[in-house]
């Protein structure tokens, strides 16, 4: 039990700093990541784990990019990551989807 809330208490403070819902017009979106993340998981502690880091990595190179992306596919990419009808988002797959386009 101390190892897991070890680790919750881990992936709450490396994620601490990405937002988590909407979309701001200049800046980057935000994602509700954590319901993303348990769905994708499956229940599984190490697979919610491992899919917040990569959401936290996606989210911090997304930051060094931001500004060189156009905005069609800012919004094209925001379409493909995000469902407004859970709320749930992926910086991954937004990430993924801003680089697919770029090849």
């Amino acid at each position: 039990m101390n190892v897991m809330r070890s680790a919750w208490v881990l992936s709450v403070v490396v994620l601490a700093g990405v937002p988590r819902v909407g979309m701001g017009a200049e800046g980057l979106p935000t994602y509700n990541y954590d319901g993303y993340c348990r769905s994708v998981s499956g229940g599984d502690f190490e697979k919610d784990l491992k899919c917040g880091e990569a959401e936290a990595a996606a989210y911090a190179k997304m930051q060094e990019m931001w500004a060189s992306v156009p905005d069609k596919r800012k919004i094209e990419c925001h379409n493909v990551a995000y469902d407004p009808e859970t709320g749930k988002g992926s910086y991954a797959l937004h990430l993924q989807c801003i680089e697919k386009g770029r090849k």
